[in-house]
């Protein structure tokens, strides 16, 4: 029962409202629809009959157009080749269209429509056609009718063929009896040839012949003259054997033979001549001049009154046409007359909706705002039964949303993987802590935690694993502490421990504590873990007066710790400082890569041990910072790598050098060699990078050494293998730098594109001291001269040194004693 106390079942119901609306319109709508449904299956019932009717008679006339076309085509075939199936397939085909023309006929509709003389017209001028097309089927039979001139060809022409064919046939033979080997015999050539002539002067024949019977055509063709100059080089060929006969070369037969082909190619040609006038005559084909005088006429009137036929009935039919027409005004209107209906239908119902629906929800809306701000949650709307239910379902869904709420706010707090606070509640822990502790003027510390060896843990034994690693921590951090203590996560294998009422003291005791109870082994999944963890402390009002700071300076305490591996470190101002310092210098980096101001390359010379030639510069990284001095460029690098600027800083070096030295590339024919850091050696950019470098100073690929470390190649040797194969399918050579110090196998340097080895100056400065230094630089030349290597020893400081290696067959020195690393400036100088 509601508030008012009427009950949900008695209020009106919206669908009942609809449903008596609808109801009315329904029967209107279907009235009417039934009416016009009727209306319209009369006259498409008339439609169809006459579109039957006027479908049938077009199909009709289209398959008797169809069975003289078939005739027809049989007849034009049968007149280029006469054969018995042409004679049955014209039959066939003209029977066919007797037939369709009498189911025509039978049609009592179209009697009926005053068409009766044109069908009258059609049967008349079709039953003669029939009789022309038999008449013409009979005569072609008769071939005296059909080629006058064929008896004549017959006799004339075939005769002399024959006997031309006979008689070379019978000279062959006898040349292949007395030779033995025919094909070697020049006089069967001859025989042969004129014999090859005759035979191609024939097909030509057969071929005029073909195209006179099939086309009766009278223009001359290409088989003509073929004929006249076959029988010009048939003629050259008798003359020829005439002349070898006069020489007494031929045998009996042959003479007889030749005798007989002459006469028989007179005999040919004269008959050609006289069949070519016959030819030109009008006679040639009986069949064709019929087709054309009497047949073609007769198809003519055929289809003539099948194209009248055709007509009368579009005009019958038309006019049906204007009765669908009609037809379709009348069902016009009554459509528009329902779909007036319709519409005040829609009307009805949405006055209905805007009554009984979106004015009720429009309270529901401004109820739900103004109870929101005032907390309250039951909504009463009784002017449906359907709106009073969805009052009820959303006073529900509202109760149901805040325990939801009220769960969220539990999750947004706190870890979902261990449970602890997080780092949002962290904060206001200990914001609420510190102002306690300045009421109480009490110290309180805050202890952050990095567990070690985590990272280990996660990557050889998986996720699931690190994370119950991590739910066991919390549980044994949670035992170490106070009641008032606060322990969070804060991500990863990061948790902070509020303590307050504890100064540097107890924390550092605390700390201890904390460290001792990690220490020890953790089961997980029947296996003892071990992980360390480093701790960093600050301490209120000490270090800092609100969370924020007391958080930095926490984190930078246990860095510190984690750096030096102290297990936990006390903030400290200098640390602090410290970090300050790296961060100035990172952006100082940044700055001078920017713009150098300080930062600067120097270049160490080398020589030719042999020649004194200097054949190589070496690009060195010097910065002299204006505020914290000289930075050792293996700093430098160190640094750039582990903020990302490495990239930034090969480019630097890389583009600096080549704009230096380009003069002295080009000029002396110096190369230029630059060093290359391990990250440099995971870049697939890299080739891109140098080759737009080389483009833009111009200078060739083969000028440039790029010198990379043993370790440099061995932190990824598949990658950095297939960025040195771009570089050296570039023209850039490849050196080993610091060779000695950390290569793990000979066998994978061989495979390398490598051209050089630089052995370490370590080696190189106490080998005259020490017999195991001089040992492995003699070993270091002839391994890498047995490769096909060049050798560069580095750290010669003395002429003894240098002559050692001249002895050892060094190639390249480089040291103090030759020169050490000076700018730019003084290279020229030192070039001249």
């Amino acid at each position: 029962m509601s508030a008012n106390g009427k009950e949900p079942s008695r209020l009106c119901s919206l669908r009942r409202r609809y449903l008596s609306i609808a109801s009315i319109l329904a029967v209107l709508l279907l009235g009417g629809a039934m009416l016009a449904n009727w209306y319209a299956d009369e006259v498409s019932l008339q439609n169809t009959r006459v579109l039957n009717l006027q479908n049938r008679a077009e199909e009709l006339m289209a398959e008797i157009r169809n069975g003289i076309w078939k005739a027809d085509s049989a007849l034009n075939s049968m007149l280029l080749n006469p054969e018995t199936e042409h004679e049955q397939i014209i039959a066939n085909n003209m029977h066919y269209a007797r037939r369709q023309l009498s189911e025509l006929n039978a049609i009592p509709a179209l009697h009926e429509t005053g068409l009766s003389d044109d069908l009258k017209t059609l049967d008349v001028s079709f039953s003669l056609l029939q009789d022309k097309v038999e008449y013409l089927v009979e005569k072609r039979r008769d071939p005296n009718w059909v080629y006058p001139l064929l008896p004549y060809i017959s006799s004339r022409l075939l005769e002399p063929n024959r006997n031309f064919d006979t008689a070379v046939q019978q000279a062959l033979n006898e040349i292949t009896e007395q030779d033995g080997r025919a094909y070697a015999s020049a006089l069967y050539g001859h025989f042969d040839e004129v014999g090859d002539l005759w035979r191609k002067r024939v097909l030509d024949f057969r071929a005029v012949i073909i195209r006179f019977a099939g086309l009766n055509a009278t223009d001359k063709i290409p088989q003509e003259k073929n004929i006249d100059n076959f029988a010009i080089a048939i003629d050259e060929k008798l003359a020829l054997l005439q002349q070898l006969k006069n020489q007494d070369e031929f045998g009996f037969e042959s003479e007889q033979a030749l005798e007989d082909m002459q006469q028989a190619a007179r005999a040919w040609q004269e008959n050609w001549v006289t069949a070519k006038q016959l030819r030109a005559s009008k006679l040639w084909r009986a069949d064709l001049e019929y087709m054309s005088m009497v047949i073609r006429p007769n198809q003519e009137m055929v289809y003539v009154a099948l194209n009248s036929l055709e007509s009368g009935i579009h005009v019958w039919t038309g006019e049906n046409v204007i009765n669908v027409q009609d037809a379709a005004s009348t069902i016009n209107y009554v459509l528009w007359g329902l779909a007036g209906l319709a519409l005040v239908f829609l009307i009805s119902i949405y006055l209905m909706i805007e009554r009984s629906v979106l004015k009720p929800i429009e309270r529901i809306s401004m109820a739900i705002t103004e109870d929101g701000d005032k907390g309250q949650y039951q909504l009463e709307d009784n002017s449906s039964q359907e709106v009073n239910r969805l009052v009820a379902a959303f006073n529900n869904m509202r109760q149901q949303i805040h325990q939801r709420q009220m769960a969220l706010e539990d999750q947004a707090l706190h870890d979902a993987l261990t449970g602890l606070p997080n780092r949002a509640l962290l904060n206001d822990r200990i914001e609420q802590a510190i102002n306690i502790m300045r009421r109480n003027t009490q110290p309180m510390a805050i202890l952050l935690l990095d567990l070690d060896r985590f990272k280990e843990v996660n990557d050889a034994l998986g996720h699931q694993v690190g994370d119950l690693l991590l739910q066991h921590v919390g549980q044994r951090l949670r035992c170490v502490l106070r009641d008032s203590d606060t322990v969070a996560r804060l991500g990863g294998d990061e948790f902070a421990i509020v303590a307050p009422n504890t100064d540097a003291a107890h924390a550092s005791e605390f700390a201890q504590k904390i460290i001792d109870v990690i220490n020890e082994a953790f089961t997980i999944e029947a296996q003892e873990l071990y992980v360390g963890v480093s701790v960093g402390l600050a301490v209120y009002p000490q270090h800092g007066d609100d969370a924020s700071n007391l958080m930095r300076h926490a984190d930078i305490a246990m860095y510190h710790a984690k750096r030096n591996k102290l297990g936990y470190s006390l903030y400290k101002q200098s640390q602090d400082e410290d970090s300050v310092n790296k961060l100035t210098l990172v952006s100082d980096l940044h700055n001078e890569l920017e713009q150098a101001r300080s930062m600067r390359l120097f270049y160490q010379p080398q020589m030719d041990i042999f020649t004194h030639e200097i054949v190589a510069v070496e690009a060195l990284l010097r910065w002299d910072h204006p505020l914290f001095g000289y930075i050792p460029p293996e700093q430098i690098v160190n640094m750039a790598e582990h903020t990302g600027q490495i990239h930034e800083l090969m480019r630097w070096v890389v583009n600096t050098a080549l704009s230096d030295c380009e003069e002295y590339i080009k000029s002396h024919g110096i190369r230029l060699s630059i060093n290359l850091s391990a990250q440099n050696m995971q870049d697939s950019h890299l080739p891109e990078t140098i080759a737009e470098a080389l483009q833009q100073h111009d200078v060739e690929a083969s000028s440039v050494v790029l010198e990379i470390t043993e370790s440099a190649m061995m932190n990824d040797p598949v990658r950095a293998r297939n960025i040195m194969v771009l570089l050296d399918a570039m023209g850039i050579e490849l050196a080993v730098d610091d060779f000695g110090t950390g290569f793990s196998s000979l066998g994978y340097l061989k495979m390398l594109p490598v051209s050089e080895l630089k052995i370490d100056m370590s080696f190189v400065m106490n080998m005259l001291e020490d017999e195991n230094d001089a040992i492995i630089v003699h070993s270091t030349i002839e391994l890498a001269h047995n490769l096909g290597l060049k050798v560069v020893a580095e750290g010669v400081e003395n002429q003894a040194t240098l002559l050692q290696l001249r002895n050892l067959k060094c190639d390249v020195a480089q040291g103090h004693y030759i020169s050490r690393p000076i700018q730019k400036t003084e290279l020229a100088q030192w070039i001249r």
